[in-house]
């Protein structure tokens, strides 16, 4: 049996370390064609997925024998998100699947936990610019282009896989701007739909 994902060309934003990592990964391995993104190429240690952490993900992808290349992507640029799926098409002549994996917690880092009233501004735009208009640019855009390529090998025009977290169905204290964002994107994902005329 051939592998799941043959002759599927999938964008990942985020993919350079965790989850995005582990998906670009499986992916490659069912046998997609991918295109890598992240603010930067190398790895974070700290949120290793596989045993060989320091080696970037296209490079992991290529030893599983995949087509994959990397492009830089500030997932709160529009242009950043444009060009991305530009690149795609470019190289491969459409996208498949597009998975919004891209998003942060600044609780968990510098900014830490706070109560409401000491809560930076900056760091409460920067954590909606990157959990809900990130993902909100990448769909638009991917499904943009999905819309208007000719049907794949199954009969649909592409896939857009939009992730999150657990914590967008219940909160823990000290992480409430996190919560709030995740908490969007699973109404965003309820409600969005596209039907074709």
């Amino acid at each position: 049996m051939p592998p799941r994902l043959q002759n599927k060309i999938a964008v990942i934003t985020g993919s350079s370390s965790g989850i995005g990592r582990a998906t670009a990964l499986a992916f490659a391995s069912e046998g997609a064609s991918l295109i890598c993104s992240d603010i930067t190429e190398t790895p974070r240690s700290e949120y290793a997925t596989d045993t060989s952490p320091s080696t970037s993900t296209v490079a992991a992808a290529h030893a599983l024998g995949a087509k994959a290349l990397f492009v830089k992507c500030d997932t709160t640029s529009s242009t950043d998100i444009q060009a991305l799926i530009q690149t795609a098409v470019k190289e491969y002549g459409r996208i498949d699947i597009m998975v919004n994996n891209a998003g942060i917690s600044v609780e968990t880092g510098e900014h830490g936990s706070r109560p409401v009233w000491e809560y930076e501004e900056a760091a409460f735009e920067r954590t909606v610019d990157v959990n809900i208009k990130g993902v909100f640019l990448g769909t638009k855009y991917a499904s943009r282009q999905m819309v208007g390529q000719e049907p794949g090998e199954s009969g649909d025009r592409g896939w857009i896989i939009n992730l999150s977290s657990v914590y967008g169905l219940r909160g823990t204290s000290g992480i409430g701007k996190f919560f709030r964002s995740i908490f969007v994107l699973f109404g965003y994902a309820t409600v969005y739909e596209y039907t074709e005329s």
